[in-house]
């Protein structure tokens, strides 16, 4: 078992210099105590301050699905930095980025490129405002998109301040958030065919989008039903509503024309986030060409920023699209994750661990405490948090790193090798369970 033992030196050190010791909340992992702090990455693999090798079944949150220090992003990041460090300039390269992704996403007619999924998600909420002229945002409960004040809702509310369940109420999620906003939000439960249809007709008239997760990560693995986001396309058209995609996540995970591609059902408007980057910082808008451009200097809808797609970005998110379009790219995908999938719900069986497994290509949800299909949010919050957090930490000290959160998953670099010692470390962290 690896024992970490620099690290809580070093999260004493940076507690005394940095709120909390993190450099962003969510990394604080609390099944170990302290946040997980490396030294480096390479392939499927991070290395910890002790040099210790784990599994990576994190991935950076979804970003490195090509896996870390990938070559033809280091390459891409060198090229870019013999350029010149090109910052707040547009180039050649920006335009083919932009033809490459409206060659592969079904809704992106143009696009523009922002930083974080936050920053894309809200100029995207003011450009949908700007052509609607409407005010209101229509969300699903568990959906999660960034960390703005206009969004920041109900994507992982206590269920005693959730409200109804077929109309939930709006929760802020941080404090500092003005109550006012939370007028402008209209909560829906997921999957909830007749309590989107009743908000569509109290405020539908009102909107001026429909935001959503189309495959719900966030709340670790939530698939539409059938016939749902059909039903949200429709209701859009009905009621004027833009449909929104918030493809941070699912964009180019399961198919190079992310989450629209497999469902079939194109938005007005979507974000691209993540994966787009290849572990680089870019996320980008697309969407039909009427709505995209009432940006300025086109329309009036203001969209700009010093760092928004920057050279090294940019090269980095050609090159990851490049190999994302390589033959058998995805194949490859579903076969390791076969590996995973099939030998985690076999060891859970055999130990008689009460967890139900869902996942949508390489990213996956575990259910704790749950043993049938998890559908919505209510649903995913009833999970045995407590089982998490000891699986998690189980794992990790044995040389599969886990982080605490609601999804996890590998990237192309994870072979089926490497998914055999994940699964040596998942029977011995369910053998404590059993034991627990």
């Amino acid at each position: 078992m690896v024992v970490m033992n620099s690290a809580s030196r070093l999260y004493a050190e940076a507690q005394q210099v940095i709120p909390g010791g993190v450099c962003a909340s969510y990394r604080t992992n609390r099944a170990l105590g302290h946040p997980f702090f490396v030294s480096r990455g390479a392939g499927a693999y991070v290395y910890d301050l002790d040099g210790h090798e784990y599994v990576d079944m994190c991935m950076s949150h979804g970003a490195s699905l090509l896996g870390h220090n990938h070559p033809a992003i280091k390459a891409a990041v060198a090229r870019a930095l013999d350029l010149g460090i090109i910052c707040s300039y547009d180039t050649e390269y920006h335009t083919a980025l932009a033809r490459k992704i409206i060659e592969l996403v079904p809704g992106a007619e143009m696009v523009r490129f922002a930083g974080s999924g936050t920053e894309t998600v809200m100029h995207a909420v003011r450009l949908a405002r700007a052509v609607t002229g409407r005010d209101v945002i229509i969300k699903f409960e568990g959906h999660f998109h960034g960390y703005s004040d206009q969004v920041y809702f109900s994507s992982a509310p206590p269920l005693t301040a959730a409200g109804p369940a077929a109309e939930p109420t709006p929760f802020a999620q941080s404090s500092g958030m003005p109550a006012d906003l939370g007028d402008l939000v209209v909560v829906v439960p997921f999957n909830d065919p007749a309590a989107l249809e009743a908000a569509f007709a109290r405020r539908g008239h009102e909107a001026a989008a429909l935001i959503m997760e189309p495959i719900n990560y966030d709340a670790g693995c939530i698939v539409p039903q059938p016939g749902f986001v059909e039903l949200c396309r429709d209701l859009c058209d009905r009621y004027g509503v833009l449909l929104f995609f918030d493809e941070v996540l699912t964009a180019f995970r399961m198919a190079p024309g992310g989450a629209q591609q497999v469902l079939g059902v194109t938005p007005d408007l979507c974000v691209l986030g993540k994966a787009l980057g290849g572990g680089m910082p870019i996320s980008a808008i697309a969407g039909r060409r009427d709505v995209m451009m009432a940006f300025r200097p086109v329309g009036d809808c203001e969209h700009s920023g010093t760092y928004l797609a920057h050279l090294t970005t940019v090269l980095a998110a050609l090159a990851a699209l490049e190999e994302y379009a390589r033959p058998g790219f995805y194949a490859r995908l579903e076969v390791v994750g076969r590996r995973f999938y099939d030998g985690f719900q076999e060891i859970a069986e055999r130990k008689g661990i009460p967890v139900h497994l869902q996942h949508v290509g390489p990213r996956f949800g575990m259910y704790f405490g749950l043993t049938e299909e998890v559908t919505n949010y209510r649903q995913a919050a009833q999970q045995d948090m407590d089982m998490l957090a000891r699986f998690t930490g189980g794992c990790t000290v044995r040389g599969a790193y886990f982080h605490i959160s609601a999804h996890h998953g590998f990237s192309a670099a994870h072979s089926e090798a490497d998914m055999d010692r994940v699964l040596e470390a998942v029977e011995g962290a369910m053998s404590d369970l059993g034991a627990g």
